[in-house]
């Protein structure tokens, strides 16, 4: 698969330096914008939402109180291109927010904002920052061990999972086949790697899996939390990783 990409990073979680002091992130009490586009290279209607996306690396309140996440499906490799970003699980990820919000059916673009749809029509708009309190997410990473506690701001009536994506930054793909044959795109806040825990007291110890990740300029960690029975965001934190 062609790639027009200067930059050739080999990275696992090697890619944080065995010294490296730890990165603590942490939200205010106030709900964080969780903004997840599901989106595919073999759609002809993606690259626009992801234009859109891909806006926020300019914003000043990213990894403040805006946090874009890129999901790749492969519903749509049967048109003539594999997306290589896709993954089964986002798939089943967006079809849990389908069953949510009481949709049919699952489409790209499809882009929610904490666990509701952000219709096309919206994409010359940010979302308006949340007046709620939902409760403080606090996250600490130390080579590839994270702790989290969320504590929240009104009593749970079930456990809470913690979500971690890895996300990328800096992609290219000059996409050769398919309803996108011919164009070059640019990728920002690619989910290259997800995964989730469940705690009954809002506190998680895990270890974030190995995985190798190419042609990336930079990388960012993303942490959402949720009731269990309801895969609506309720606090997001994070930023960049450094890359060392």
């Amino acid at each position: 698969m062609p790639v027009t990409q200067n930059i050739l990073l080999y990275l696992g979680f090697a890619l944080l330096s065995t010294h490296a002091a730890a990165i603590e992130f942490k939200s205010g009490p106030q709900q964080s914008m969780l903004i997840e586009l599901f989106t595919s290279q073999g759609c002809s209607s993606c690259p626009p939402a992801e234009a859109y996306l891909n806006r926020f690396q300019a914003h000043p309140l990213l990894w403040k109180s805006y946090f874009p996440l890129a999901f790749h499906v492969d519903y749509w490799d049967y048109l003539g291109w594999k997306d290589r970003f896709a993954k089964p699980q986002h798939r089943l990820h967006q079809e849990a927010y389908a069953s949510l919000n009481h949709q049919g059916s699952i489409y790209t673009p499809g882009m929610f904002v904490n666990g509701s749809p952000w219709r096309q029509g919206m994409f010359e708009r940010v979302p308006p920052i949340s007046q709620e309190e939902t409760g403080s997410l606090r996250v600490s990473l130390e080579k590839d061990r994270l702790s989290a506690e969320f504590r929240p701001a009104k009593p749970g009536n079930s456990p809470w999972v913690l979500h971690v994506a890895v996300v990328g930054m800096g992609l290219k793909s000059d996409i050769a086949a398919g309803e996108n044959s011919g164009r070059h795109s640019d990728h920002e806040f690619v989910v290259l790697h997800q995964q989730s825990q469940v705690s009954r007291e809002a506190t998680w110890q895990l270890s974030l899996e190995r995985t190798e990740f190419k042609e990336t300029s930079r990388l960012a960690l993303v942490v959402w939390v949720n009731n269990e029975n309801n895969p609506r965001p309720l606090q997001a934190t994070g930023g960049y990783i450094a890359l060392e």
